[in-house]
C-alpha cells in the first residue's frame, strides 16, 4: 500500500480504491471525476483497458502490479490540477498558464521522487501525457529551465467512453476563461480611466469644449503624466504636467 502525507493519493490494498484530496478550488470537473473511478479497472485488466501503458516498459510481459498502481496514483493527481480548455496540467492566473512542477505533483501521491519520474516516463511513453520543457532567457544572457508543461491526451478520455462528454466540458469551461477575461480587461480599462481623471482633474461634469486636435494632444499627455506619476509617485500634480508637455515637444532621438 502507496502511504503518503495527510491529503496524499492512496491506494487500499484489497480492491485498489483510489482517493483523493478534493482540495482544489473550486472542486473537480465531473468529467475527470469520472474518469479517474474509472481508470482503476486499468489495475486489474491493464492490457484491455490502455494497452499502450501496459506495453510502455518495451516488453511483453504484463506490467507489474507496482508499477501500474504507480502509474494510476501519478494520472490521477495530473488529472487533479487538468485544466479542462486546454487540457494542460497546472493553474490559469490573470498573468498566464502556471504550470505545476513534477516535483509537486510528485508529493500529492506520496511516492518516492524516482519512482514518480518512472511513472512519469511511462505515461508519455504510451501517449497518455505529453511533456515540454520551456526555457526563460535572464538579464545576464542565460537561461533558465522553467516548470515543464504537462498536458493530458483527449484520446485518454476517449479510451472510456467520455469523449463527447469532454468536448462539452471543454467548450463551457472555454467560454468561462474568455467572459473572466472580458470581465478583467473591463475592471483594467476602468481604473486607467479612473487614473488618467484624477490626475489631470477631469472629473466635473462640465462640457467639454475643447477642439478635437487639442483633446489627442491631451489625450497623450495624461497617458504621459500616468506614465510619469508611476515612476514618480511623489511628484505634484503640476509637474507631472509640465514635465509630459514638455517630452512630448522634445523631439524622439530615436526618429530624428
Amino acid at each position: 500500500m502507496a502511504r503518503g502525507a495527510k491529503g496524499a493519493l492512496r491506494t487500499l490494498p484489497s480492491t485498489l480504491v483510489l482517493t483523493l484530496d478534493a482540495g482544489v478550488q473550486g472542486g473537480i470537473p465531473l468529467v475527470l471525476t469520472k474518469l479517474m473511478a474509472l481508470l482503476k479497472s486499468y489495475y486489474d485488466n491493464p492490457r484491455q483497458i490502455i494497452p499502450s501503458l501496459d506495453l510502455a516498459n518495451g516488453s511483453e510481459r504484463q506490467q507489474r502490479s507496482e508499477r501500474r498502481e504507480a502509474c494510476l496514483l501519478l494520472l490521477m493527481a495530473l488529472l487533479k490540477y487538468t485544466d479542462l480548455a486546454s487540457l494542460r496540467v497546472g493553474i490559469p492566473t490573470p498573468d498566464g498558464f502556471l504550470s505545476l512542477t513534477v516535483d509537486y505533483i510528485g508529493k500529492q501521491t506520496g511516492m518516492a521522487p524516482k519512482r514518480v519520474e518512472r511513472a512519469l516516463a511511462d505515461l508519455k511513453a504510451a501517449g497518455l501525457v505529453t511533456l515540454a520543457q520551456p526555457r526563460k532567457r535572464l538579464s545576464d544572457g542565460s537561461w533558465k529551465g522553467l516548470a515543464a508543461v504537462k498536458a493530458v491526451s483527449r484520446h485518454l478520455f476517449a479510451l472510456f467512453g467520455l469523449g463527447g462528454m469532454l468536448k462539452r466540458e471543454r467548450d463551457k469551461a472555454s467560454k468561462r476563461q474568455a467572459k473572466k477575461a472580458r470581465k478583467q480587461e473591463s475592471a483594467s480599462q476602468a481604473r486607467l480611466t479612473l487614473a488618467l481623471k484624477a490626475l489631470t482633474g477631469k472629473l466635473s461634469s462640465k462640457p467639454n469644449r475643447t477642439p478635437p486636435g487639442d483633446l489627442e494632444h491631451r489625450r497623450r499627455r495624461d497617458v504621459k503624466a500616468l506614465e510619469l506619476k508611476q515612476a514618480h509617485p511623489h511628484w505634484t500634480r503640476d509637474r507631472l504636467i509640465e514635465e509630459a508637455e514638455r517630452m512630448l515637444l522634445t523631439p524622439d532621438p530615436c526618429h530624428g
